[in-house]
């Protein structure tokens, strides 16, 4: 199964689009507020960015086998330059291929080339077998990722005012009742 990596450019929005789609396969899930016109218009905006890469990774015969995108995003105190690699989709029938292993070496090249010192990939808690992959590629499990949906929280707020995960759920400075 030989495959060779290329750079998405213009005109290919929906093609990176669709191999995003590959992630809503269990165990992900497509999200609930998924709009698709949306994700090809965003596509479209971030390839305007020379701070982004989008990445296909094609069979000899053409057919898109995976996708990835990586971005140069902050430049931290403590570590340097980071680079994030946001998606990482592989087709269902070319998975333990090693087409996972060559789009994450062109993406992690890809941010040396740019200066990053280090990358940084958020997986799924539900999958096991990229966190597995991971780790067989290099890679250290620093960290866990919280997510929160933007919104403005009053001064004293906890910000869980609008976090439908915590509904019924009390905040520790709250009174048991």
């Amino acid at each position: 199964m030989s495959i060779h990596i290329r750079q998405f450019q213009r005109g290919a929005e929906a093609e990176f689009v669709s191999g995003l789609e590959w992630l809503f396969d269990p165990p992900g899930s497509r999200p609930s507020d998924w709009d698709r016109d949306r994700a090809v218009e965003r596509t479209a905006q971030v390839l305007d960015h020379e701070n982004v890469a989008l990445f296909a990774a094609r069979s000899y015969q053409d057919q898109l086998v995976g996708v990835a995108s990586v971005y140069l995003d902050i430049l931290s105190v403590r570590f340097g330059r980071r680079a994030s690699i946001e998606d990482l989709a592989v087709h269902p029938e070319w998975r333990s291929g090693g087409v996972g292993a060559s789009l994450l070496t062109a993406a992690r090249a890809w941010a040396h080339d740019r200066g990053a010192n280090y990358v940084f990939l958020e997986s799924g808690v539900a999958r096991t077998d990229a966190h597995r992959f991971y780790l067989r590629e290099g890679a250290m499990h620093a960290a866990s990722a919280f997510r929160w949906t933007a919104q403005r929280v009053d001064a004293g707020g906890s910000g869980r005012e609008g976090c439908h995960e915590c509904a019924g759920s009390q905040s520790p400075d709250q009174p048991q009742k």
